[in-house]
């Protein structure tokens, strides 16, 4: 199956499978790559709440 192919049967996603698709492959991510485990890290931890993304900003610039 082909990258395109790939993209467009997530297209046809409900919103629930999208997020259990998103969540499976940013921990494959998170699992391969120390890099991105550090950065990805480094946000969760984040304590300043004025760097905090709220679910509404994120999902808008999804939308984008």
């Amino acid at each position: 199956m082909s990258l395109a192919q790939l993209k467009q049967e997530a297209v046809e996603l409900s919103p629930a499978e999208q997020s259990e698709l998103i969540a499976f492959l940013a921990s494959i991510q998170v699992a391969e790559d120390d890099k991105f485990r550090t950065e990805l890290t480094r946000k969760i931890d984040e304590t300043t709440p004025a760097n905090w993304v709220s679910l509404d900003d994120l999902q808008k610039r999804w939308a984008n």
